[in-house]
C-alpha cells in the first residue's frame, strides 16, 4: 500500500479539485491526478468522479476518510519519531492557531524556534472556533493548538495570557466620549459582526445578557471592520491583543463591566506528545511570559 498518500486525497476532498490541491501541495496537476489515479489502481476502486469543473467522492471513497485521516496521523506520527531520533534535527509540527496571535506572537516564537531547531517544518493551520481546535488536537489532526477561555479536561493545556474585550468605535461615536462603554448600550447602535463571534467568546456577551445586537453587517476580515467603523458604520468588539496595531484612528474602549477571556496553548497529552511538540510549547510559554514583562514595562 506504498502508493496510499492520505494528504493528498483529503486534499482533493477538500478542494473538490485536482488544480486547486497541485496549487497547494506543490505538485503539477498532472502529478496529482496520477498519485490519484495510482491510489485507484492500488485499492481496485474508483476513489472519485471526474466532472467538468471539478472532482467528487465515490461512495466508496467516502468511507475511506475516517480511514484516511487517521493515515495521515500515523505518517506524520511517524516523521516525528524519525526526527527525534534525529535529535530534532529533522521532524514536522502541525500546529493550530487564530487571527489574532497569528499576527502578533507566532512570528516572534517560530522565529526563536526555528533558530534552535531549523530541521523542524511547522505547518500552521488556522481555526478561530475554539471548540473545533480542541476536536483538532483530541484527534492528531495538529500536534498542539492554542484555545479561548474554557478548555476541555482531556487536554493538557497550559493558560498563556488573560486579556480584555474592547468595544471599538469610531472617534466621533455618540459613546466615545465616555470613559468605558456602558454594556446597557450594545443593543442600541449599528454593530458590525465577526463571522466568528459565536465562537470566540464575543457572542457570549450578548447572550448571556440577553442583548439582541442590531448587526448592520457581518464580515470575516478583522481590519476590514476596523475600516468600516472608522467611517461610523457601527461599533465592534475585539480581543485587545489584536488592537495592538490599527490601520486607521479608533476609539478602543473597556466595558463598565469588564469582559476578559484567556488564552492557552496545550496538546492531547504532555507524556505521549513528540518532542518536537513539547519543546514548541515550553518555546511559546517562555515567549509570552517575556512579551507580557515587556508590555508591563512599557506600560
Amino acid at each position: 500500500m506504498d502508493k496510499i498518500n492520505a494528504e493528498v486525497f483529503l486534499s482533493v476532498v477538500e478542494t473538490g479539485n485536482f488544480r486547486k490541491t497541485a496549487d497547494l501541495l506543490g505538485y503539477t496537476q498532472a502529478g496529482i491526478s496520477y498519485i490519484i489515479g495510482s491510489m485507484e489502481k492500488e485499492t481496485g476502486l474508483t476513489l472519485f468522479i471526474r466532472e467538468h469543473n471539478g472532482v467528487r467522492l465515490t461512495r466508496e471513497g467516502e468511507a475511506l476518510i475516517p480511514y484516511m485521516k487517521q493515515l495521515e496521523v500515523w505518517d506524520r506520527q511517524f516523521d516525528q519519531i524519525v526526527g527525534e531520533l534525529n535529535g530534532l534535527e529533522k521532524g514536522n509540527l502541525r500546529v493550530q492557531i487564530f487571527d489574532s496571535i497569528s499576527v502578533h506572537w507566532i512570528p516572534g516564537i517560530i522565529q526563536r524556534f526555528n533558530h534552535d531547531y531549523p530541521g523542524i517544518n511547522i505547518e500552521l493551520i488556522t481555526e478561530e472556533d475554539s471548540a473545533r481546535a480542541e476536536e483538532m488536537v483530541l484527534s492528531g489532526e495538529v500536534d498542539c493548538g492554542f484555545f479561548l477561555t474554557n478548555v476541555s479536561a482531556d487536554i493538557d493545556y497550559y493558560p498563556l495570557m488573560e486579556e480584555n474585550l474592547l468595544a471599538v468605535v469610531a472617534p466621533d461615536h455618540p459613546l466615545a466620549k465616555l470613559e468605558k462603554f456602558p454594556i446597557k448600550e450594545l443593543g442600541k447602535h449599528p454593530y458590525i459582526a465577526m463571522k466568528y463571534d459565536a465562537h470566540t467568546g464575543i457572542g457570549r456577551i450578548f447572550s448571556k445578557r440577553g442583548i439582541v445586537p442590531q448587526i448592520a453587517y457581518s464580515l470575516d476580515n478583522d481590519y476590514a471592520a476596523m475600516a468600516m467603523v472608522n467611517k461610523g458604520l457601527g461599533y465592534t468588539i475585539f480581543p485587545q491583543l489584536l488592537l495592538t496595531y490599527k490601520p486607521c484612528e479608533l476609539r478602543c474602549m473597556e466595558f463598565d463591566e469588564p469582559v476578559k477571556r484567556t488564552i492557552s496553548v496545550g496538546t492531547a497529552s504532555m507524556s505521549t506528545c513528540s518532542k518536537a511538540c513539547a519543546k514548541f510549547i515550553e518555546y511559546t510559554r517562555e515567549w509570552v511570559e517575556e512579551y507580557k514583562e515587556t508590555n508591563r514595562q512599557e506600560a
